[in-house]
């Protein structure tokens, strides 16, 4: 989609953020650790739901739930990420960022009014009245709250938006032991999700001061533009990723191996937050005018790479007495899932960094592209999985569609990203994640808890290793001005010797 830049405003030359929010491997691993954080926390609250509601009350909280998780996915895609490149082009205050504010927050609204009215529909068919409006306000209670999040990854305030995501999960968990103290039925759960969208609200009174009320922002088509195109791809992302649960549950709905598949799936996914985090960092930082985009290209792989190596190589090398702790005993026959979904993950991870780099650096056609390239492969691989072999089948087509998927889109991507010299020192690298593969693997074999403490050693020094990997932000400020007083001094000593001569 080609957007008229001559509509767009410039950007002011905001300054900087502060240092220690400056640093993309520091903050990669944060928002990666808090992610996890989150997921085990929501796991936990569907554990309290599942065993303390009662069946017909679980049933339609799992399918509320569900449709709520789909809003979400649009909700994330829709508002933060261009409302976090607003934020980071243009100063405090500032007419073109208060503009870009309102364009979100109206968005925000407008898109959470269709949701709740979609939602509240659809849940009407399937449950009670008090469920549907319970599943309603949730809909637009989490549209609205992305607008904070996204001025909060503008602002690289990665710390406050990790706390945020982390204080809604507690929220609701909080909630929801009110809601079985209370015995409340379906409804009474599913009203955790709007108690916890309280979290995300507590933001810096800036966020509050430049809202303004400018209704005429809507009427200008290039921001309707790049909405559209990060939001477009970033849901066809995260429809990919969750793509194989849903398709396995549809297909073999009610049997143990399917049930054994999803919750192995969700394990296998962890990646995913390895991606996620880099791309919520990377994306403001390489929009931001001066930024030295192969240093933060350069910085924003290495970072991902080394987080996403070990956690692929933890996941896919998990001996069954570990991985049993964490899946009930009845899915333990799917136990061997676990590599091939692994493998799925990190293919994901994969897309979703790629995807959202292309989208920072503009580069939307390549971007459209390998994403098309990759529903074709992802898709296929489910189904010719699942014709050959079923649900194990569908585990290893997930791993070839994924992996091959992010080959394809790498190539792709390659000619766009030459400024972070894509396959430098990848030799070594690639050396260093088979040798802890193999590692991990043999200890796996010979004794859990060896494999145990030498996963916990890569992980505790992988993450310590994140921190310093960036350049500060306000480097390319510092060598410019640098840059300016040698000019100044060689002008003023030629101007001398002009004179002298003179």
């Amino acid at each position: 989609m080609t957007i008229r830049t001559s509509l767009r405003p410039r950007a002011d030359g905001r300054k900087g953020a502060p240092d220690q929010d400056a640093k993309i491997a520091q903050n990669s691993g944060f928002l990666a650790v808090s992610a996890g954080l989150v997921g085990v926390v929501s796991y936990v609250c569907s554990l309290l739901m599942a065993n303390l509601l009662g069946t017909a009350d679980y049933t339609q909280f799992a399918a509320a739930a569900m449709i709520l998780g789909v809003v979400g996915i649009v909700a994330n895609a829709l508002v933060p990420l261009p409302l976090s490149h607003i934020v980071a082009v243009h100063r405090k205050g500032s007419e073109e960022r208060q503009d870009g504010m309102a364009f979100s927050v109206f968005v925000s609204c407008l898109a959470g009014f269709a949701a709740a009215t979609i939602t509240g529909s659809v849940t009407l068919a399937i449950a009670t009245p008090d469920l549907a409006a319970a599943v309603a306000l949730a809909a637009f209670v989490i549209f609205v709250v992305n607008a904070p999040a996204g001025w909060l990854q503008g602002e690289l305030r990665f710390t406050w938006y990790a706390m945020s995501t982390i204080g809604e999960v507690v929220l609701r968990l909080i909630f929801s032991l009110l809601v079985i103290a209370m015995a409340w039925n379906a409804g009474g759960a599913i009203l955790g999700f709007v108690v916890g969208c309280l979290a995300p609200l507590v933001v810096p009174w800036q966020f509050y001061r430049d809202l303004r009320w400018r209704p005429h922002v809507l009427l200008q088509r290039w921001r309707w533009a790049e909405t559209t195109d990060i939001a477009s791809v970033l849901c066809v992302v995260s429809v990919l990723v969750g793509l194989d649960v849903m398709v396995v549950g549809f297909l073999d709905s009610g049997s143990v191996d399917a049930a054994g598949f999803q919750a192995l799936a969700t394990i296998a996914k962890g990646p995913v937050y390895v991606a996620a985090g880099t791309a919520l960092v990377a994306f403001p930082l390489l929009r931001t005018p001066g930024a030295k985009v192969g240093e933060v290209l350069g910085a924003s792989f290495a970072s991902f790479g080394q987080l996403v190596v070990v956690a692929f190589a933890i996941i896919a090398t998990a001996p069954p007495l570990m991985s049993g702790l964490i899946i009930p005993q009845k899915y333990h026959g799917s136990l061997g899932l676990l590599p091939w979904l692994a493998a799925s993950g990190l293919g994901y991870a994969v897309l979703m960094v790629l995807t959202t780099v292309l989208l920072a650096v503009r580069a939307y056609r390549r971007c459209q592209i390998g994403l098309a390239c990759a529903c074709l492969l992802v898709i296929g691989g489910l189904w010719i999985g699942w014709q050959l072999n079923a649900v194990t089948g569908m585990a290893v087509g997930s791993a070839v569609g994924a992996v091959t998927a992010c080959a394809v889109l790498t190539v792709l991507a390659r000619p766009a990203l030459e400024a972070a010299r894509p396959g430098r020192g990848a030799g070594a690298f690639l050396v260093l994640a088979i040798v802890l593969m193999v590692v991990l693997a043999v200890a796996a074999q010979l004794q859990p808890l060896l494999w145990f403490a030498i996963a916990a050693i890569s992980g505790i020094t992988v993450l310590a290793h994140q921190r310093g990997m960036l350049p500060h932000r306000n480097d390319f400020k510092m060598v410019r001005r640098r840059q300016v007083g040698r000019r100044s001094k060689a002008t003023g000593r030629r101007q001398r010797r002009a004179a002298h001569l003179r």
